[in-house]
């Protein structure tokens, strides 16, 4: 018999307040070197055909729970959710309309990679209310794409923004890569130069990182790739942020850039410990304190969501049994969680909001880690906030590390 973790009680969650909505396309044409997301290449059609009406399913399940939750972001990602049909992205963009209640405002954000665009299909997705475009860049070198075993040309980058402009979209990411082996500052210069030129209202630029179980890792460990040069990102970044700065991005996260009111709204949902609920196969949520995960595999996580669909038919109740686990963290690690998400921002945390969301400041829950990195010049207070000093921004995961829980930080 198979044993499913206990559910939420999906009749006792809050009726107020808002929400973000997040939907997972686990598919890709092929899984690049350097991505640990749940991703999968080369699944069978038919899993693909059932994956569109499993989502639509986990819709109406948790619909009734999150009744009255205005829902005011709504973000695919993947995966490559641009591979998605017209079709199947118009019977999903329906249903999202039909089962929560969106916000006439809402920001519909879409993940997509520069190969598959065609300026009929961003047409289409304009015309479904999609708004805000994230397309996946990395780099605009020859080279450094093939290393990273994306599929496009720098050329093409620059068709599918002209496209993507066209189609109306007139609020566009692109998500850069530095810090990439081999890779000298004036590299990442011309890759960002460029991009500039491309004029998107928001930049997303990550440092290379090598997650274990990934190709680049196994590349990396076998000798085969040199290891990133922190020194040389740390140079990258640093120059990323005067240029940005000069070109009128302000930075509002260790690794994001806007223009002014193009901020990701979605995204901030997650700096800021706000609600909200993921559907699809390995999609998170967080609702009322409850952290949950659904099943990361694509074939289990339909079968899960069609076996919870079917006793809600015959029974008019039932688990979620598309859940594979949850948690509902006890007070010091949603404060923890609270103060490293806010620090990622440049603004920091309001000491006083902290103080009104948890009942103490955070120096009364972590006053030795904030006195310490105050002392080494990595946190400081500026108008009320804590925040991190450009040197912080750097050493940022030396901060966060002490502000984890104990036993988080023993594990």
């Amino acid at each position: 018999m198979t044993v499913h973790p206990a559910s939420p009680n999906l009749e006792t969650l809050a009726r107020d307040g808002s929400l973000a909505l997040y939907l997972h396309i686990p598919f890709c044409t092929s899984k690049c070197g350097y991505c640990d997301f749940n991703s999968y290449a080369g699944l069978p059609d038919h899993l693909v055909a059932d994956y569109t009406p499993a989502l639509m399913r986990e819709m109406e399940l948790w619909a009734t729970a999150v009744r009255g939750l205005r829902v005011d972001t709504i973000f695919f990602g993947g995966g490559t959710p641009s591979l998605t049909s017209l079709d199947d992205m118009a019977a999903i963009t329906a249903a999202v309309r039909s089962q929560f209640d969106i916000a006439e405002d809402a920001e519909w954000s879409l993940e997509a990679n520069p190969t598959e665009l065609t300026r009929e299909h961003m047409d289409g997705l304009r015309a479904l209310g999609v708004n805000r475009l994230s397309m996946g860049v990395q780099s605009l070198q020859p080279d450094e794409l093939t290393l990273l075993e994306r599929q496009h040309s720098p050329e093409r980058v620059v068709e599918a923004v002209r496209d993507a402009r066209a189609a109306g979209f007139d609020n566009m990411n692109l998500d850069l890569i530095f810090g990439i082996m081999g890779q000298p500052l004036e590299r990442w210069q011309d890759t960002l130069e460029r991009v500039i030129d491309l004029a998107p209202e928001h930049l997303s630029c990550y440092a290379l990182t090598v997650e274990p179980g990934t190709a680049l890792h196994y590349q990396v460990a076998k000798g085969l790739l040199q290891e990133p040069d922190g020194d040389v990102a740390a140079d990258q970044y640093e120059w990323t942020r005067t240029r940005l700065a000069q070109a009128g991005y302000g930075q509002y996260e260790i690794s994001n850039w806007a223009k002014p009111g193009r901020e990701c709204r979605h995204n901030l949902v997650y700096w800021r410990a706000e609600p909200y609920l993921g559907l699809g196969a390995g999609a998170h949520s967080f609702l009322l304190g409850r952290r949950m995960a659904n099943i990361d595999a694509p074939n289990r996580y339909v079968e899960a969501v069609n076996e919870s669909w079917e006793e809600r038919r015959d029974t008019g109740g039932g688990q979620l049994r598309q859940i594979a686990g949850g948690e509902t963290p006890d007070e010091e690690t949603l404060r923890a969680d609270a103060i490293i998400l806010g620090l990622r921002l440049m603004r920091g945390v309001s000491i006083e909001d902290f103080r009104a969301r948890f009942g103490v400041t955070p120096d009364e829950a972590f006053g030795p880690a904030i006195a310490k990195h105050e002392g080494y010049g990595l946190l400081e207070r500026v108008d009320g906030r804590l925040r991190l000093t450009d040197r912080g921004l750097l050493l940022s995961n030396e901060v966060f590390v002490d502000l984890l829980p104990d036993d988080e930080d023993e594990a």
